[in-house]
């Protein structure tokens, strides 16, 4: 839908006038359809995008332990703990199916959001579904006694959060008739914010943006035509049947979800430290259990004294615990000539004092392909 968007300056003279200079500017603005942020492969890469991504924190690398199951808070290589909140329940439009979109719980969008979260690895996800927490822990004091439930609290102690995820949600519904039949449409709107649960602070970064989705991305517009007797259902797309229109906005969810983690694994990178290189291959101490996906495109660079120096673009395959790569490019440089040379030799092994990153460029191409 196109609307327009007026821009409004006003000057204000601040001593001796009284008149006001109003200049107006129209700008159109289209609300289209999110599309998903994705890396390019990393053979696609050239000398000048071999650098590393603006919001990763390298000055906090010297806060780092280099243990890949227990880092420190302040290291970037830390796995960030997200709780995620859905609010705003806000239904617009007067088209057939608003009432089943003002009965879609917004919790159980936040459990969807969870689940596809936490099969990431790359965020640690704290669940709001609170009720089966609550289950389980009645179970295992019947089953297991007070004195065993106390002592195993005590070592398990609850996870403090790194950042809130806030998600407003915007459902809309529209319907669009035609000489014979009508068309029901849905719209999805997803803002969010993140938030310091400690400060209170909206947070500038990581910025996720808005994800906005309709139902003829995850329908077949043919599918949700509908005709009508005497302005009742007759047949087709059953718009009075609240599991129906449901099934629709779950699709829509599941792929704005998809959409917000490709920004989320873009905004949040995953990283690693390189153990060694040898010829164009190099060796990394994290896998899957630092989030590194399949075929992910890194960039690695040398930190020392503070500066940064990237060496070469990676195509990463993870392991469980490690994970390996191809330098598809070198970086035309000094320092990665010489690391180069080292390693068509033998294994180049980073010093202490000139460690080896690999940080991740955006979520893989082959990302939500793999996920369906």
């Amino acid at each position: 839908m196109m609307r327009h968007l007026v821009v409004t300056s006003i000057a204000l003279a601040l001593a001796g006038c009284n008149s006001t200079q109003i200049q107006t500017e129209e700008v159109s603005v289209v609300n289209r359809s999110s599309t998903a942020s994705v890396s390019r492969d990393a053979s696609d890469f050239s000398d000048a995008d071999i650098e590393v991504p603006p919001y990763f924190d390298t000055q906090g690398l010297e806060r780092c332990t280099f243990d890949p199951e227990n880092e420190v808070d302040g290291c970037p290589l830390k796995k960030p703990i997200i709780r995620v909140y859905f609010e705003g329940n806000r239904v617009e439009g007067d088209g057939k199916g608003v009432e089943a979109l003002q009965s879609l719980d917004n919790l159980q969008l936040s459990k969807m959001f969870e689940n596809q979260v936490a099969g990431l690895s790359r965020f640690r996800i704290l669940t709001r579904d609170d009720q089966v927490v609550v289950s389980e822990q009645a179970q295992r004091l019947a089953e297991q006694g007070a004195a065993e439930v106390i002592q195993q609290a005590a070592v398990n102690r609850v996870i403090k959060t790194d950042y809130i995820f806030k998600i407003d949600t915007v459902k809309t519904a529209n319907t669009f008739y035609g000489e014979y039949n009508g068309q029901a449409t849905y719209g999805l709107e997803l803002t969010s914010a993140v938030i310091d649960p400690f400060t209170k602070e909206k947070m500038s970064a990581p910025n996720l943006g808005k994800i906005r989705v309709h139902s003829n991305e995850v329908r077949d517009p043919k599918t949700t035509t509908f005709a009508e007797v005497n302005g009742r259902y007759y047949t087709g797309f059953d718009y009075t049947n609240k599991t129906v229109v449901t099934s629709v906005l779950n699709d829509m969810a599941s792929r704005g979800f998809d959409l917000m983690l490709t920004r989320m694994l873009s905004e949040m990178p995953s990283t690693a430290q390189v153990l060694g290189i040898k010829g164009d291959q190099v060796s990394l101490d994290r896998g899957q259990n630092a989030g590194l996906l399949p075929h992910e495109t890194m960039i690695i660079f040398q930190y020392e004294a503070g500066f940064v120096d990237p060496i070469g673009v990676v195509d990463v395959v993870p392991s469980k615990h490690s994970a390996n790569g191809m330098i598809k490019r070198w970086k035309r440089s000094k320092t990665a000539k010489s690391i180069k040379s080292q390693a068509e030799d033998g294994i180049f092994r980073p010093g202490n004092d000139a460690k080896i990153f690999a940080i991740s460029v955006g979520t893989p191409n082959n990302f939500l392909k793999s996920r369906t």
